[in-house]
């Protein structure tokens, strides 16, 4: 506070020992800030030629780490951190930097939507930024087609011209799966889905992927989870066999695995029914099959039998022979 050119030029001291022994851009700039205050608020001090040296020794070495600092940021940052460093690089202006973090972001696997949405409406201001208008109107059909309600913060030059001509070219509702309830599926057969992926002119989607489960019985095992690529983006699953209830969701998922879309949800899954097994059902007796049929026959049979019998007998023959006499 008092800035006597003796505690400036102390200061200074205290951090580039620091620096020494830990080489971070931080306590370099700190211990350049107060060698510069001594040259400007003390030139005639006693300490003014060594602080004029130590600032041409600190100033390349301090640079030079800021850079290396400053990769090893961009090689670390995943996911959000990501995101976050490349937004504060494009605040300061850092636009190079910024397309760098955000293009191995977007290459990164395991990506969530909004994640997604967020990185590709700043790498659209990036390339705006640079005079690329073409690619930021792509960036930005991308982030309209994951959030078709994307705004620009403190819009700046070209931006809002390349976000309104993304916004004329991309499908009203963004990307979105449309399927209709299977209801009651047969059992012990497989079952088909048939999903239709809509707002997709980006080719986002490649992939859908099936995750079923025996109803209400908990997490969606991994192993009931099923992927199919290919313009059909038809998924099957595997016989549902006897269970009484399945629910099932449907993701779809981006080249690198991300999700970027779904129908119905872990927490919210769609139920369809499945049906029992058919009981046999007796079809309509045929001809040699109805009761009065063999009735008759066995009332002939039987009729046959005792005309038979008694025209056999000899008694029978006796009588005859007497009444023709």
């Amino acid at each position: 506070m008092s800035r006597l050119p003796d505690i400036l030029f102390n200061l200074g001291q205290c951090y580039r020992k620091q620096w020494e022994a830990e080489p971070r851009s931080e306590l370099g700039r700190r211990a350049l800030h107060y060698y510069e205050a001594l040259a400007r608020e003390a030139p005639q001090s006693r300490f003014r030629a060594d602080a004029d040296q130590f600032v041409g020794e600190l100033v390349p070495a301090v640079i030079a780490a800021e850079a290396k600092e400053r990769q090893g940021l961009i090689a670390a940052a995943r996911g959000g951190d990501a995101l976050k460093l490349s937004q504060m690089m494009f605040t300061q202006g850092q636009l190079p930097d910024a397309a760098g973090v955000l293009d191995r972001l977007l290459r990164e696997p395991g990506n969530g939507r909004e994640l997604l949405a967020e990185a590709y409406l700043l790498r659209g201001r990036i390339a705006a930024g640079t005079g690329d208008l073409l690619g930021a109107e792509g960036h930005f059909k991308r982030a309209l087609e994951l959030r078709p309600s994307a705004e620009l913060i403190d819009p700046r030059g070209q931006e809002p011209a390349a976000l309104e001509a993304a916004r004329k070219a991309v499908a009203p509702g963004g990307l979105r799966l449309v399927q209709a309830p299977l209801g009651e599926v047969p059992a012990q057969k497989p079952a088909r889905l048939d999903v239709k992926v809509e707002g997709d002119s980006e080719q986002l989607v490649d992939a859908l992927e099936l995750a079923f489960r025996a109803g209400e019985t908990g997490a969606f095992p991994d192993d009931a989870r099923q992927a199919t690529h290919g313009a059909a983006r038809r998924a099957r699953p595997r016989a549902l066999g006897g269970r009484a209830r399945i629910d099932y969701y449907v993701s779809a998922l981006d080249a690198r695995g991300g999700v970027i879309a779904e129908s119905g949800t872990a927490t919210l899954p769609f139920r369809l029914q499945v049906a029992s097994p058919p009981r046999y059902v007796q079809g309509p007796p045929r001809w040699y099959e109805h009761w009065w049929l063999w009735t008759i026959v066995g009332a002939a049979a039987a009729g046959a039998g005792v005309v038979t019998y008694v025209e056999t007998r000899p008694e029978h023959i006796t009588t005859l022979q007497a009444m023709t006499r």
